[in-house]
Order: C-alpha cells, then sequence, then structure tokens
C-alpha cells in the first residue's frame, strides 16, 4: 500500500486507488503519513484530530477513528502499540526525505489538514521550494513564525527587498485585525534581514550532509539565546562538532577554536581570531560573537579557567563548547548529544553508500553500530568493499570491521577503536576498573546491580556476624560502598562513556566490546545476582506487586538470558533456580512459549524442562510423574497445559480432585483460591449435570484471587466463568464479566498476551454475536493478534464464522467453519464438535439437510470421546435443531432433555429457549 500526501491525498493499494470518506479520518491517515515508520502518540493525535474541542472519550473516540481507517485500508494498514500507533505502509514524505526527488510533489503538502503547517513549512525548506513556502505565507496571513521563514528564505535568495515588504504586510496586518505588534520572531527575522554583512568568523564550511539534528538545532538556538555557555556532551564521533558548527553557520559572527593538539587553549583562541597587528587583547576582540571551543575533554581544566575568564571579561560573547565530559564551571549549561535514532542512522548511512544494499541490511547494520555517525561513517567507506553479506556477518566485531578512516581526520576518529582509546586515556584507575566490570551486564543494569555484581558489595564477601554494634559498622561500611559505586558510575556518565536512562546504566554496543576485551567481567557473580533477582519476583506475580515484578522480569530479561546461558554451560543448579523462577512470567503473564522451547532442552535435570522437552514421547509421563509432586505454581500451570497429552481424561479428572484436596491444605492464600479453580474446570470439564457446581467454584475463586491481588488469575477465572455463563446462556452475564476480564488483562500489558483459557477478545466477539453487536464483534476480531499456531487461526476462523452465521450469511459462514475444520487437526476433540455442529446448523438453514446430518453425527462423535458434560449438552442442542428440521419433534426433545442433564440445567439461550418451544409444540400436536 502506498499514502501519498505531497498533494492531494492519495491511497493506493495492489495498483488501485482507495477512496477514504470523511474529514477527520482523512485527517487520521494524513496525520500518521507525517511520521512514516514511527509510532505516533495517542495524545498528540487527539490534539491534532480535534484542535478546538476534544472529544470527552478522546482515546475511545480515536480508537473508533482508527478501526474505521483499519475497515477502509485493511487491517494492517496501522498498527497498534502502547503508546499510539504507526501507518504501514509506503508514503512520499519518507521517499522525498530519502531522495529529496521534486517529482514526488504534486501540490500543496498536506493542505487538508490545518495541523500541518509546520511538517509543510519544513518540507518546503527542504525543497527550496520558494514559491510553496509563499503559497503556505499567503494562506496562514496571521502566522508569524511562517512568515518568519519566508522573511529569511527571501533573503537567503537575494531578495531582500521582498522580505522587508512581507514584514511590513504582517506588521500591519497583526495591528488592523488583532491590534498587536510583531512577536519576538518575527522581529528577529526582521533584524536579520535588515543588518548588513558582517565577518562570519573562520568558521569551516560544511563538508557532506547533515542528518537527524533538527530538534538539538532548535534547542541549541534556545538554550544560547538565554545562556551564555553551553556544553555539547556525548560519546566520541556521535557529532558534537558538526552540530556545534552547524548551529554556529547560522549566527551573525561566530569563530572556531579547536583545542585537540593546543598546549594552551588561549592561544588557540587567539590564533582563530587571526592576525592581531595592534595586539589588542583578546576577549576585548570577541565582541558579541559565539565562540566554539572544541574538544575540551583533554585539556578540561585549562578549558574551564579560559571559560571563566572569557564570560567575565567578554561580557557580550557567548561559548558554545564540545566535551566528553562537562566543564564544571558555574553558568554552564549541558546538551547531551545522543546518537541517532535508527532512521536517521539509516539515512545518513544510505547517503554515504548511495542505495546499493539491500535496506533491512543497512538498519541492521546501523542498529549493531548504535547510530553513532562517526561508525557509520567509517562503515560506509567500508561498505565500498565489502558485500552486504560480509559487512553484516562482521558488524558485531566492530571495533576490527572499522579500523581504517580518513587519512587527514584527527588521530582519535581514524578507527573506532582509536576513539575509545582516547576516552579510556582520560580515566582513572578505578573508573577503567568499573567501565570493564560494567561489560558483564547485557541491556543496562540498575545502580544496586552494580554495586553488587562490579563495585565494592561484589568484594565484600560474608556479612560480619555478631553484635549490633558490627551490624551498624557493616550497614555503614555497606553505604560507603554504594555512595562509591555511584560516584563512580556517575563520573563515567559525565564523560559520555555511559549512558544513563531513568533508574538504569548501559554501555553502547560498541563501549560494550572494547569493555569486554579488558577481560575484567565476572559472570558468575552476574548469574548469583540475576537467579537471586529472579527468585525475589518470582511469588510478587501472583500479588499486589505483580506490575512492579513484571516491569522487573522486562527490564532484566537480556541480563537474566545471559545468566541463564552462562548457567547452562558453567552451573546447573543455578540454571535450574533460573528456569523455575523465569518459567511463570513466560508461560503464565506473556506467553512467551518460545523462551521455553528455547531453554528447557538446555536444562539438566528438572522436571518441569523434561515435561516441556518430553511431550509425545514415552519419557514425558515418567517426568510428569516427578512434576505432579510439585506444589509450585509452576508446575500447576506447565500440568493444565501438558497433562492432557498425557493422561487420559478419566484419570486426568482423578489427578486433579486429588491436588486440589492437597493445595486446599496449604498455608498460602493464592494455593487454596487455586485448589478451588482446580474443582472448577473437573466439575466443568470432566463431569455430567455439574456445570452449576462450576460456576459457584470459579466465583469463589475470584474471590479469592481479588483477595490477593493476582490480575492474571482473576482474568483466567474470568475466562472460566464466561464458558460456564456463555454455555447455559447467560450472554448479559458473560459479558459483564468478560468486559471485566478484558480491563483486568489491560492492566498487565496487550490483553492477548497473558496466559487464559480462550483469548479474552475472542471470547468478547462471540458474546457480541450472541446479543446482536456484529459490529462490535467484527471490531474485536480485528484487534485479535496474528499466530502462527492452527487453533488460534481455526479459533478465528469459528468467530468469523459466527459473526456471518448470525448475520444470516449462511454461505459464508459454512466457507469459514470449513477453513477452521481444515486448519485443525483431529486433537481438538471439542473445539472441531463446536465446528462441525456450527456447521450443520448453518447447512440446515441452508436447506442442505443430509449434509448437515452428517455434521451433526460428527460432531456427536467427536464430542462423546469426552467427559465435559456442558459441551456435550450445546452439540446435543444444536442436533436437537436438525432433527426439528427433520420432522422428528421426539427426538429433539429426548436431545434437549439429555443436554439439561449433561450441563446440570435448562440453557436460557433465547435460541435454545424459542427451539424448546418449538419441540414442545410439535411433540403436543403429534400426541
Amino acid at each position: 500500500m502506498r499514502v501519498n500526501v505531497l498533494g492531494p491525498l492519495q491511497v493506493v493499494a495492489e495498483g488501485a486507488p482507495v477512496e477514504v470518506r470523511g474529514k477527520r479520518l482523512r485527517w487520521l491517515l494524513i496525520r500518521l503519513a507525517m511520521e512514516p515508520g514511527r509510532v505516533v502518540p495517542a495524545d498528540r493525535l487527539i490534539a491534532d484530530l480535534w484542535p478546538d474541542e476534544p472529544p470527552v472519550g478522546g482515546v475511545a473516540a480515536l480508537q473508533s477513528l482508527v478501526s474505521r481507517l483499519r475497515r477502509t485500508l485493511g487491517a494492517g494498514a496501522v498498527s497498534s502499540h502502547a503508546l499510539g500507533y504507526r501507518l504501514e505502509a509506503s508514503t512520499d514524505v519518507e521517499e522525498f526525505a530519502r531522495t529529496r526527488d521534486a517529482a514526488l510533489w504534486r501540490g500543496a503538502a498536506f493542505e487538508e489538514a490545518p495541523f500541518a503547517v509546520d511538517e509543510a513549512v519544513r518540507l518546503a525548506l527542504l525543497r527550496d521550494d520558494l514559491a510553496g513556502l509563499e503559497a503556505l505565507a499567503a494562506a496562514h496571513p496571521l502566522r508569524e513564525d511562517v512568515q518568519a521563514r519566508l522573511m529569511l528564505a527571501l533573503h537567503a535568495a537575494g531578495r531582500r527587498s521582498d522580505a522587508l515588504a512581507v514584514f511590513s504586510r504582517v506588521r500591519d496586518a497583526l495591528a488592523d485585525e488583532l491590534g498587536v505588534d510583531p512577536g519576538e520572531t518575527l522581529a528577529a527575522a526582521h533584524l536579520t534581514v535588515l543588518r548588513e554583512r558582517v565577518s562570519r568568523g573562520n568558521l569551516p564550511a560544511p563538508v557532506g550532509s547533515f542528518v537527524g539534528r533538527d530538534a538539538d538545532l532548535v534547542t541549541l538556538a534556545e538554550l544560547l539565546r538565554d545562556n551564555r555557555l553551553v556544553t555539547l556532551t556525548g560519546f566520541g564521533g556521535v557529532g558534537k562538532t558538526r552540530l556545534a558548527l552547524t548551529h554556529a553557520a547560522s549566527v551573525p559572527q561566530a569563530w572556531f577554536a579547536e583545542l585537540d593538539s593546543a598546549a594552551e587553549p588561549l592561544a588557540a583562541l587567539d590564533a582563530a581570531l587571526g592576525p592581531n597587528p595592534l595586539a589588542t587583547p583578546v576577549f576585548s576582540r570577541l565582541g558579541s560573537s559565539l565562540v566554539v571551543l572544541d574538544n575540551c575533554e583533554h585539556v578540561v581544566d585549562a578549558a574551564a579557567a579560559l571559560c571563566v575568564r572569557l564570560l567575565a571579561e567578554a561580557p557580550d560573547a557567548r561559548v558554545l563548547a564540545t566535551s566528553r565530559e562537562p566543564l564544571g564551571i558555574p553558568g554552564e549549561v549541558v546538551h547531551p548529544v545522543a546518537p541517532l535514532d535508527l532512521d536517521h542512522a539509516v539515512r545518513l548511512f544510505a547517503a554515504r553508500v548511495g542505495s546499493a544494499l539491500d535496506r533491512d541490511v543497512v538498519r541492521r547494520v546501523c542498529g549493531a553500530l548504535d547510530g553513532i555517525p562517526l561508525a557509520l561513517e567509517l562503515a560506509a567507506a567500508r561498505a565500498r568493499s565489502l558485500s552486504a553479506a560480509q559487512l553484516e556477518s562482521r558488524v558485531d566485531s566492530r571495533l576490527r570491521l572499522l579500523d581504517r578512516g580518513a587519512r587527514t581526520g584527527p588521530a582519535r576518529h581514524r578507527t573506532l577503536r582509536a576513539v575509545i582509546d582516547w576516552s579510556w586515556e582520560l580515566l582513572d584507575d578505578a573508573e577503567r576498573l568499573l567501565l570493564a566490570r560494567l561489560a558483564v551486564f547485557v541491556g543496562g543494569a540498575t545502580a544496586a546491580a552494580v554495586h553488587e555484581v562490579c563495585g565494592a558489595g561484589s568484594r565484600r564477601g560474608t556479612p560480619e556476624p555478631g553484635t549490633p554494634a558490627s551490624q551498624r559498622t557493616q550497614d555503614h561500611r555497606q553505604d560507603q560502598d554504594l555512595w562509591e559505586t555511584e560516584d563512580l558510575l556517575a563520573a563515567l556518565v559525565e564523560k559520555s562513556l555511559v549512558v544513563r536512562a531513568g533508574e538504569r546504566y548501559r554501555l553502547l554496543e560498541t563501549v560494550r566490546e572494547y569493555a569486554l576485551e579488558q577481560h575484567r567481567t565476572d559472570p558468575a557473580e552476574h548469574a548469583a545476582y540475576y537467579v537471586a533477582l529472579a527468585e525475589q519476583n518470582e511469588p510478587l506475580l501472583r500479588g499486589p506487586r505483580q506490575l512492579e515484578a513484571l516491569k522487573v522480569f522486562d527490564a532484566e530479561r537480556s541480563n537474566l538470558d545471559a545468566a541463564l546461558a552462562w548457567a547452562v554451560r558453567h552451573d546447573h543448579g543455578i540454571a535450574r533456580r533460573m528456569m523455575a523462577a523465569r518459567t511463570w512470567h513466560w508461560l503464565v503473564m506473556t506467553k512467551r512459549f518460545e523462551e521455553i522451547r528455547r531453554w528447557a532442552p538446555l536444562v539438566p535435570d528438572d522436571p518441569l524442562s523434561e515435561v516441556l522437552v518430553s511431550l509425545g514421547t514415552p519419557e514425558a509421563v515418567v517426568a510428569a510423574e516427578r512434576l505432579w509432586q510439585e506444589d509450585l505454581p509452576t508446575a500447576l500451570c506447565a500440568l493444565m497445559l501438558t497433562s492432557g497429552q498425557i493422561w487420559g481424561e478419566a484419570e486426568l479428572g482423578g489427578r486433579l480432585e486429588a491436588l486440589a484436596d492437597r493445595l486446599a491444605r496449604s498455608a498460602d492464600e493464592w494455593m487454596r483460591a487455586f485448589s478451588v479453580l482446580i474443582r472448577g474446570i473437573v466439575a466443568g470439564e470432566f463431569s455430567e449435570g455439574s456445570a452449576p457446581q462450576a460456576e459457584v467454584a470459579y466465583r469463589a475463586a475470584l474471590k479469592g484471587f481479588r483477595a490477593v491481588g493476582d490480575r492474571w488469575a482473576v482474568v483466567f477465572g474470568l475466562s472460566c466463568l464466561v464458558m460456564v455463563l456463555v454455555n447455559r446462556g447467560a450472554f448479559a452475564e458473560a459479558f459483564k464479566a468478560v468486559s471485566e476480564a478484558r480491563q483486568v488483562a489491560a492492566e498487565l500489558g496487550e490483553p492477548e498476551s497473558v496466559l487464559v483459557p480462550m483469548s479474552v477478545l475472542m471470547q468478547a466477539a462471540r458474546i457480541k454475536v450472541r446479543i446482536g453487536d456484529l459490529a462490535g464483534a467484527r471490531a474485536d476480531l480485528e484487534l485479535v493478534p496474528a499466530s502462527s499456531l492452527d487453533l488460534d487461526q481455526a479459533r478465528v476462523a469459528l468467530a468469523h464464522g459466527e459473526v456471518a452465521y448470525f448475520s444470516g450469511d449462511f454461505e459464508q459462514a459454512v466457507r469459514l467453519y470449513r477453513q477452521a475444520l481444515d486448519t485443525t487437526d483431529e486433537r481438538a476433540n471439542q473445539f472441531r464438535a463446536t465446528v462441525h455442529a456450527g456447521l450443520g446448523l448453518a447447512l440446515t438453514r441452508l436447506g442442505h439437510l443430509g449434509q448437515a446430518g452428517e455434521e451433526h453425527r460428527k460432531a456427536l462423535d467427536t464430542v462423546n470421546r469426552s467427559a465435559d458434560g456442558p459441551a456435550r449438552a450445546m452439540v446435543l442442542e444444536q442436533y436437537a435443531d436438525w432433527l426439528l428440521a427433520q420432522g422428528d419433534p421426539r427426538g429433539a426433545e429426548e436431545a434437549l432433555d439429555e443436554a439439561e442433564r449433561l450441563r446440570g440445567g435448562a440453557s436460557s439461550d433465547p435460541a435454545v429457549v424459542q427451539l424448546r418451544d418449538r419441540v414442545r409444540a410439535e411433540v403436543g400436536v403429534d400426541r
């Protein structure tokens, strides 16, 4: 699909135009296309789409609009993310950003969208489209920022008188219509145009394109407007110098002093100012210029002293310094320069190598290089002599790959290793030791983790036993050690070698590779810390601190993986502990089955791993018997997932009863609630006539789970309850329960990521079908994520078939039901029985009674292999429908009576109630 907005909105899918109707729907598409490939936050979308008065339910209104857009363009056109939505289509905006191809423009960009003026102006400036900028200014005569941009563009084009005429026109319009004078932005543009040409100083001319720093340039201009000293900090090669020079080129007068090779910064500044025949003092020559002091880090004390003098003796001058660490003097404002984001890194790399490499390869290479511009430049140079496959295969060995650079560049920038060598030499011994040991972490770490694994905490040994006095001494020592670790971390952050994000510290992968070469890491300490952290947080996953524990497992995923990977090779005890501590998170809270499949074969002598690895083999029974004796929640859930493949229904029902008895005696409240849930499962799925008891048990279990604060268990219990309620036709009550399940699941993250008997969205859709909300059912089904599992795909087909059936499209229902059957194998007994029965109903409505009867017989044959009374009851009720259509009311009556017995009560499903009434009437006539 292609979305074009550089002119009237145009959507093309598979070569054919797609019409998008409705102003706000078109606005939404345009707004998403303005940021191709990026997630646009929901709050920004709401603000732009409803600029005058946002709707009361802004999020709901936006969701509805997104659903409408998906129905128009296809379900995959817009993807949902935690913060907002992303357009999954190519755009001419993206192509123009990459190629600057003027042929892409078909008229005024975003002409329908009032919120897009700033972006339209930016693009007009990018393409040097002065006529387009004039048209935008004419369309928005009182937008002072737009008029100021036009004035500066006209002035740069040599049309000084036209620029002044714009100011005169806007000033008069502001006075006449609003009664105000021009604001600061317009006045500043006017002053720039009025100024005579002055010397710009000694700035070197730019070479090559400058990518991805628009926001930095805006921030830098604002900082230097309000402050006299701004220091750009960041990792070597991140682009501090280029950013400083680009900003300096926009001011009337700027001087550039390179401190790299200067023994004395003041002498470097004096030399930068040029000949001084009158021997005028350096600072009095600066006037109101901007001074760029580059590469201050290796002479940081002297550079700081120079700035103190300069700011005092040249009161109108400003200083823009670049350094890998702050200067640390009063009045300094520090602006960290981050690596490029992935999109801009790709743009920079592509600009250097052209379009010779595959775009996916380029993205992977740029991601591996941390978005560091110098690394990207060095890699682009290597791309001229390496194939795409060679470049990609070697990029993880960055320091060796990027070992050659520009012959004329500074020595510290000729290779990637030289960049880090330069910073490494500036560290003291303690900083070097900590930096080297930080390489043991993957994906960053908290200060506490760094202290325990790398700091003094890791070397402290066994705590001193004994008296309270010795304990106080120990506590004081721990506090001092933690302070020492945090001080060293702070120093490394200041020197741009460690990145801090919130409470976490991490190394760029480039720095981590260098640090690993120092051979100071201690993976045993790392593994011991993280297995203890996992064990500490695992029980919290089933209580009120559940969300907190989830954040820990997600944040530390890479470290936990690294610890487990080390343990399976070196310490099987830690490996088994880690497996036990992580499986609940993988299996229940996030459904990361691929993680279990990845790790279980590697962990020896672990009952849980053995069950999961040996499914479908004779060894599975032996492993399951060992696991059966465990009361661990992980073991319980694994047994619920796998025991049906190990034992038959009769044996399994008895085992579950025995397990429930054992758990009921537990001192743990969660275990006792789970025992009640198991009793509900036995009553509902392994018994006849016990659906009412199952419903009672599920409600009691929910009460227990709510008391202990386990959201997952509440969702699981509600899902079980919904199945019982739907089975007896209590659709309104079931909808209330599934709505609660959906709300609680959303608190855990993505509702479909938690393990439940049936997808919450699927349950909601199927209930909506039965209460007549077909549009709502379709909307919910659109939100069900794609799955590679056959049964999941078949369930989606079944749900769509039910939508078709209840909307009266019986032929479509037949096609979808058959698709569901084709997708699953014979082992999915109850599911296939449900589909066969539904197919029989649809064929009956089409008058194909012979085919319908065959499907009902298949449904009965399949479901009768199960001890699930309620499931058999539903199949019998649908079979009764066919019997009545066949002219056998007495047979239908017998089937309905047997369904009541199997369920333990009559169904209140309106379709079943109506069928019962018709059967009774027919039987009465028969008699």
